[in-house]
């Protein structure tokens, strides 16, 4: 071969090389069924701090409105993977044939809740509530409320459970003396406290009963998972870094307190507040109490079996 040939030959092979198109990031379409709470900042560090694109993913985060409606875009196939769902919420779907599966555990335990009085109140702690007064949670079969009636339960409480709406609802009722207690979770109302206007009773580790258990989930659409089971695997490592580095980040925890127009005073003990030792993606634990709070709140009309409980986790993108 000439050494012309030559030449032709490999400036051909060089331009083919350069026109081959980059192989495509895989689409990925998120639903962040909670708004302000710390667990929810992971995601967003993915997105800005290139840990999606790292692992090949084209990722779009929107927020539902609440995890019901969260969930249902995933139910539907408009979205892949729902962050932070109700554990209680997929495992119900699930036992009516729902296409959702679990991916991860968001949080065990409720540590990041807390209910507050009135810096005059003359209740310092959730066992000088008395009966008649409100103990107050969100909505019925939300977290909040799960936790009011453990601690309600374990502490012998005579008050009596009173839904308020979200920490916004609550606050307002407080403040104006319609209710003994309002509920928040961190670090929303910092601000508050910080100023002296409210004092924390207690908070959700007082419910003894869901620690260690997971509360809110990471779940995937299961015809989606099954196409794409090495980018659901992709997603929840990039969820990982995001994470570890959302814990450890000044600059991250400034972005949060900007995102959700905080004082960084009140966000910057987020991650004591809400310990890394329960965001942890695994294990998704306790799911056979979550089984029975399903059934006892007729979420479930029958228990499931532990075959179909291991069949709902596919811990981290894996089949089970």
């Amino acid at each position: 071969m000439s050494k012309m040939l030559k030449s032709l030959v490999i400036a051909a092979a060089g331009s083919a090389v350069l026109a081959a198109p980059a192989i495509a990031a895989d689409k990925v379409r998120l639903v962040n069924s909670t708004k302000v709470v710390f667990e929810t900042e992971h995601p967003y560090t993915a997105l800005e701090e290139g840990i999606f694109k790292k692992h090949n993913l084209d990722v779009s985060v929107i927020h539902g409105s609440g995890g019901a409606a969260s969930l249902q875009a995933v139910l539907t196939g408009s979205q892949d993977i729902v962050w932070g769902n109700g554990v209680l919420g997929v495992l119900s779907a699930y036992a009516k044939g729902a296409p959702v599966r679990i991916l991860g555990s968001n949080i065990r335990g409720v540590p990041d809740l807390y209910w507050y009085v009135k810096t005059d109140s003359p209740i310092k702690s959730f066992k000088d509530l008395k009966a008649g007064q409100e103990f107050t949670y969100s909505r019925p079969g939300s977290t909040t409320n799960l936790a009011a009636i453990y601690i309600k339960e374990a502490l012998k409480l005579p008050a009596k459970l009173t839904s308020v709406g979200g920490p916004s609802g609550s606050r307002t009722q407080l403040m104006s003396g319609q209710v003994a207690t309002g509920w928040s979770v961190f670090p929303l109302n910092k601000n508050l406290l910080r100023e002296g206007k409210i004092r924390i009773i207690g908070t959700g580790k007082e419910a003894a009963g869901l620690n260690g258990v997971t509360i809110r989930v990471i779940a995937a659409n299961v015809n989606w998972l099954n196409k794409n089971r090495d980018v659901a695997k992709r997603m929840m490592t990039a969820f990982k870094e995001a994470r570890a580095m959302t814990y450890t980040s000044e600059k991250r925890l400034r972005s949060y307190a900007k995102r959700w127009k905080l004082n960084f005073a009140d966000v910057k003990s987020a991650p004591q507040d809400t310990p890394a030792e329960v965001t942890t993606f695994l294990p998704v634990a306790g799911l056979d109490k979550i089984n029975q709070i399903a059934l006892e709140s007729k979420k479930i009309k029958k228990l499931l079996t532990a075959a179909q409980l291991k069949e709902l986790v596919h811990p981290m993108g894996n089949k089970p």
